[in-house]
């Protein structure tokens, strides 16, 4: 069997949408930065890569490309990166063709919130990977390469070099990623970073350098890149900082990034703005007090709700699109949901759009049941108690209140009452979307679709 001497990055694509199975949730796209850091390194030791993503694409599919591309079979480790529990059957099936093609690869299987929890419950899942990589792998990964693997949780900081977008196969259709930090340790019950510190933002320089680099890489500056920083909490001296670097540089380009809604001033916004960020999700996550203390976003949740109704007046003021991001957690009633509806309602002048569901508990049962457990003293149930073991993916009845079926029709109904077609294209477009993904393509993908699934409205958006 000839073998090539190059190492295939895989991100496991899912077979059906995370959410709901439409054509529009089947065009996102979700490029895997992780994966893209660890082939970058590789590259740069002169190794050569290439990164496939899965998508939704039949992993076959996938494996036929690599096939093709003379990728695979290899001399060096086939590297499969599951960046979510929904990406499991994909990447279950993906293994069993990799070892029916060639008994021999090696096949090594990363993504820190999939592998790290339990690894001998995912080794029983995927009994074809020969390595399972806990963590994050750029410290490891040149060592990954030979017989004797380094496979230690070692520190790995935001890498300060510049992800190498062509690597990708197809990368032009991908909106580029650029990572400004890691961590967050704020401490919110449903989040996997929640004891992660918080890391140094990279100098503001470095970024609008790693702006000027990638818009090369596309060859234009019509990149829309995601700016990525799990808890994105400037100072005041960073955020003058990179307003002045972007305007040195005559950078011009849109950006897009995530962070609390209590993490932002109105000062930090106009900077960012100035900066060309154009959209901001925003995990305000509920308006109701008792949620709040629940989810313990926050010990003072009228201060919580404060800071958040000036950060979207900000965002307002200075052209920021803002997307709230709302969860329906445990314990959730009828009351409560009409308090997050209320804030809405009274902000729906400054809101662009919101992303609502229900909260879902990743996991094998290691850890999956600590969640569940706490949940169950609000009224909480895992819909099928077996969900953790068998999938690692534990829906829930929330309460007396919400069951899953109706926690569902909630969260698409307070979908609907921010969110028009308009609203939902820009914002999928802006990072998810293909870049040529036209908004022709995107009303023809509405016609084909159930539009009982869809979380958005045809009608335009009530006056304020």
């Amino acid at each position: 069997m000839k073998r090539s001497n190059s190492v295939a990055f895989v991100s496991a694509g899912m077979l059906s949408p995370k959410k709901r199975d439409h054509m529009l949730a089947r065009r996102q796209l979700y490029l895997n930065y992780g994966a893209l850091s660890l082939a970058t390194i590789l590259d740069a030791m002169g190794t050569e890569t290439l990164l496939l993503h899965g998508e939704h694409s039949e992993p076959a599919e996938v494996l036929g490309v690599l096939l093709e591309e003379g990728v695979f079979p290899s001399r060096l480790p086939i590297m499969l990166s599951i960046p979510s529990f929904y990406a499991l059957p994909w990447a279950q099936t993906f293994c069993r063709l990799v070892r029916s093609i060639d008994p021999d690869a090696k096949i090594i299987v990363g993504g820190r919130w999939v592998v790290g929890p339990d690894p001998d419950w995912l080794h029983a899942k995927l009994p074809e990977a020969n390595l399972l990589v806990p963590g994050l792998a750029e410290p490891l990964i040149a060592s990954l390469l030979t017989s004797t693997p380094d496979l230690r949780r070692l520190p790995a900081p935001t890498p300060d070099f510049v992800l190498k977008h062509p690597l990708i196969s197809g990368f032009e259709r991908y909106q580029p990623s650029i990572e400004a930090s890691r961590g967050c340790g704020m401490g919110c019950a449903f989040c996997e970073e929640r004891d992660i510190r918080l890391e140094k933002l990279r100098a503001p320089e470095q970024i609008a350098s790693a702006f000027a680099a990638v818009a090369s890489q596309y060859g234009d500056s019509k990149i829309r890149p995601y700016f990525q920083s799990s808890m994105f909490a400037p100072n005041e001296k960073w955020r003058t900082g990179l307003a002045n670097a972007f305007r040195a540089a005559g950078l011009n380009v849109q950006w897009r990034t995530e962070s609390r809604v209590d993490a932002l001033t109105p000062e930090t916004i106009a900077c960012l703005a100035e900066a060309g960020m154009k959209v901001l999700d925003l995990g305000l996550e509920t308006a109701s007090p008792t949620q709040i203390m629940n989810m313990r976003k926050s010990p003072n949740p009228d201060r919580y709700l404060e800071r958040a109704s000036t950060l979207l007046k900000a965002c307002s003021d200075h052209g920021i699109a803002a997307k709230v991001n709302v969860l329906l957690y445990a314990g959730e009633t009828t009351k409560t949901l009409e308090e997050t509806r209320s804030f809405l309602d009274d902000h729906k002048g400054s809101i662009t759009g919101v992303s609502v569901g229900p909260v879902v508990a990743y996991g094998p049962p290691k850890t999956a049941d600590i969640l569940l457990r706490e949940w169950s003293r609000s009224g909480a149930a895992p819909v099928d108690p077996r969900s953790a073991n068998d999938s690692g993916i534990s829906m829930i009845h929330l309460s007396h209140d919400f069951d899953a079926k109706s926690a569902e029709a909630a969260s698409l109904e307070l979908s609907r009452r921010y969110m028009d077609a308009d609203a939902y294209f820009y914002l999928k477009s802006f990072s998810y979307y293909p870049r040529d993904y036209t908004r022709a393509d995107f009303d023809r993908d509405v016609a084909a679709s159930d539009t009982s699934q869809l979380p958005f409205r045809a009608f335009p958006r009530l006056p304020s």
